[in-house]
């Protein structure tokens, strides 16, 4: 009995902590897009705003509409919504690499352009648009989310 409640008692603690971490790597964006600005210092590197939201759109303590209403707030300031992040993926690319169906018809709607070739860190996506990029993924990690992205981009 008293181990189930310890057990208990760590995971609560556990998670309120994963919730706090995250709120906290998110304060710096809110921040931003309150502000106006285009760029949030993240790790030590400055990362373009809207892709950078875009990758929090999947995080699980956060409330992904609350992420594309920030998103909103940025492309409202005049953001990019095509620059790539540190990493050469541009918010499609986030969507389309986090098998997040929402986010991709969010950023197409919104005026991405999935035809962008990848340019960056990551040597086996340079070059790929994003419908390639999708299908490559959905080869290495089949599932139904993948295939969704690629019936979404196909149809775009």
């Amino acid at each position: 009995m008293k181990k189930g409640m310890l057990a208990a008692i760590c995971l609560q603690v556990l998670l309120l902590n994963l919730t706090l971490t995250y709120a906290d790597e998110l304060s710096g964006i809110r921040k931003a897009a309150d502000s106006g600005e285009c760029v949030v210092m993240h790790e030590g590197r400055k990362e373009p705003a809207v892709a950078l939201t875009a990758s929090a759109y999947n995080i699980p303590a956060y409330d992904k509409q609350n992420t594309l209403k920030l998103i909103s707030t940025f492309l409202a300031h005049g953001c990019s919504i095509e620059e790539p992040d540190s990493a050469g993926m541009s918010p499609v690319n986030v969507a389309v690499l986090q098998a997040e169906p929402g986010l991709l018809r969010f950023m197409l709607k919104a005026g991405a352009n999935p035809s962008v070739r990848i340019s960056g860190s990551r040597a086996w996506a340079n070059g790929k648009n994003s419908i390639e990029f999708a299908k490559l993924l959905n080869k290495v990690s089949p599932s139904e989310q993948r295939m969704e992205v690629i019936t979404i981009l196909k149809s775009n």
